[in-house]
């Protein structure tokens, strides 16, 4: 069966277009989305990936109408290789994993991404040793910062002092109880 996803993102814009070029195309049923392509639950898009069935073809209109970046593209073709489903843009041929030469495109900016999130790892990791040779302490610091000590004291005094309550007395210091009763604890 083919199955077309068209999304827009405001109310303002006409959905139609796409929906007759998809029906033009084939397409025995669709899912619609009026939301922004950044949002990443998207209830039509959810229904469709629940409705789709081994054999299906997926079909849009442009591949920003289903996919927010590259990573998510990559997380919805494999989603789509798990369930046995193939994909198709109608306006970018070279997304067409009906094709050998769209499998191919497909398996390049899988790789690019891997090849992406393995650089941003590498670095990662020679940024924590270098700063471990270093002796950069790495992590939250340990213990209350100084401003919050000082806020304790200034607490501390308005309770001891004024005899004003210690919630009225956090509040004015600019501290949270909890904060406040940590300091003390040590």
């Amino acid at each position: 069966m083919i199955v077309g996803y068209a999304r827009v993102s405001t109310l303002e814009q006409n959905i139609t277009t796409q929906l007759e070029i998809l029906r033009d195309n084939g397409c025995e049923k669709t899912f619609t989305d009026i939301a922004s392509g950044i949002r990443e639950d998207r209830a039509g898009l959810n229904e469709m990936l629940s409705y789709l069935r081994r054999g299906d073809i997926i079909l849009v209109y442009k591949i920003d109408r289903i996919f927010r970046s590259l990573k998510n593209m990559i997380e919805l073709i494999e989603k789509f290789n798990e369930k046995g489903v193939l994909f198709k843009s109608l306006t970018e041929p070279a997304f067409d994993t009906t094709s050998a030469n769209g499998k191919f495109i497909i398996q390049i900016f899988g790789a690019v991404a891997e090849f992406e999130r393995n650089l941003i790892s590498e670095r990662t990791k020679s940024g924590l040793e270098g700063a471990r040779k270093r002796k950069k302490l790495l992590g939250r610091p340990k213990g209350p910062s100084q401003g919050s000590i000082e806020k304790y004291q200034f607490a501390k005094h308005l309770y001891d002092n004024k005899n004003i309550p210690i919630d009225k007395a956090c509040k004015q210091a600019g501290i949270s109880k909890a904060t406040f009763y940590r300091i003390e604890k040590r």
